[in-house]
Order: structure tokens, then sequence, then C-alpha cells
């Protein structure tokens, strides 16, 4: 299975989710998880190395694509064994539109894109949607409200979901914007941080498991969070 994190515009948080999910993950199943950085800037990979530091077991690794070939998957055998396989194949990709990135476009089992109401991140994200259409992309799209302030009043907010839901699937819990998920590491989840993302993860893992022959296999009951669940919602 293929899961890439993906959008045409930086800042919505794309590679602080794909950390947390894969945590998430990590902490749920024991499929297999593999990680791979296909983002320029290679955030996932360093703060994975940087993370090295901390006296605590690695969840997973996270392998650099695309540093050298300008075409990493034009064979296409790496990414049709990583699509068929039962493992879970985590992608971070950059921000940003670029032809390299087509194939794993394409044959990627689900496109999680972040988003935020702003007029910019509006545009991108249906610039990116079209773009997927045109490349006649076979993934599931799944859309994820970052950063989301429920103290504020979004006048583009209803007219968005309309059209976002008439290309895939809208999750209804968004990640509420936390200061929290800014201290992020590859190695765990504190509470407050699990808290600002577990109902959105357990509504994309259950859409996953009912969309794909291939399953998120949750075997291990998630313990009641210790810690107070925050009433600051930029905690």
């Amino acid at each position: 299975m293929i899961i890439t994190f993906a959008t045409q515009k930086g800042g919505t948080g794309k590679t602080t989710l794909a950390i947390a999910f894969a945590n998430y993950i990590s902490a749920l199943s024991e499929s297999k998880l593999n990680v791979f950085d296909f983002d320029y800037q290679k955030s996932f990979y360093h703060k994975w190395k940087e993370d090295e530091l901390l006296d605590i077991p690695k969840l997973y690794y996270v392998e650099i694509i695309g540093e050298v070939e300008e075409q990493p998957f034009s064979d296409f055998e790496t990414l049709i064994n990583l699509k068929e396989s039962d493992e879970i194949n985590l992608f971070d990709l950059a921000g940003t539109l670029d032809s390299k990135y087509s194939d794993l476009l394409i044959y990627s089992d689900y496109i999680v894109t972040p988003f935020e109401y702003s007029d910019v991140s509006v545009k991108s994200t249906l610039v990116f949607i079209n773009m997927l259409g045109l490349l006649e992309s076979e993934a599931e799209r799944i859309f994820i409200r970052s950063k989301y302030d429920k103290g504020y009043k979004y006048l583009n907010q209803e007219a968005m979901d309309i059209e976002l839901s008439k290309y895939g699937m809208l999750l209804p819990s968004p990640v509420f914007k936390r200061n929290c998920l800014q201290t992020i590491n590859t190695r765990s989840l504190i509470g407050k941080q699990k808290y600002a993302v577990e109902h959105t993860f357990d509504e994309l893992i259950k859409y996953i498991n009912e969309t794909s022959k291939i399953k998120i296999q949750v075997i291990k009951k998630r313990e009641k969070i210790k810690d107070s669940i925050p009433t600051n919602d930029n905690d």
C-alpha cells in the first residue's frame, strides 16, 4: 500500500502531519511501516536523523528518494511492488509541482492533502486536484483541514467543503491549530499531540480500511490519554 502526503503549496503542515501519522500508525499496528522522503528540503529525513540524539527507540526508518534520479520510478517495478505490498509505504512529497513525482502520484493508493481555508491554500489545492486529474491518477483523494482555528469564522469554508467533496473524501474532523505539534519528533506522540490528531487519523484509517483490499490492521488498544484535555486550542 502507498499512502502519499502531497500538496501543491508548502506551509500547510504536510510534513508535520506525515510524521504524526507515521508515529500514530506505528503505535497502533504491527504492519511494517516504510517512510520515504521525496521532498527537496528532506525535512522528514533530517528530523528523523536529528531525533537520533533522543534516548527513544526508532519507530521506523526514513529513506531519501529521488536525490540523484530524475525519474526514480521510471521502471515501475519498484513502485508496483510497493503498491501491492502488505506493508505501509508512506511518502512525503515536496509542496510544489514536479514531473518527477508524476508516477508516484498516478499509482499511489491514497493521496492525503492537508489544506487551510486561506485564499492561497484554496487556489493551490484546486490546482493540485486539477493536476491529478490531468495525470489520470488512480489514487483516492483524502483532504485534511489543517491548522484549523475553531474560533475563527472562515467565510469560504462551506463553498470549499462542497467543492473538495466532489473530488475525494473530506475528513470530518480537522486538525486544530496547536503549538504542541510544532515540537513533534519522529519517535513518539505525547498526550496533547495525540489528542490533536487522533480523531482525524482514526477517520483516515477507517476510510482506508473501507476502501482498500489491503487493510491497516489495528491490533493495539489505545491507552486513555493521561494528560488533561487542553482547553486552549493553541496548546
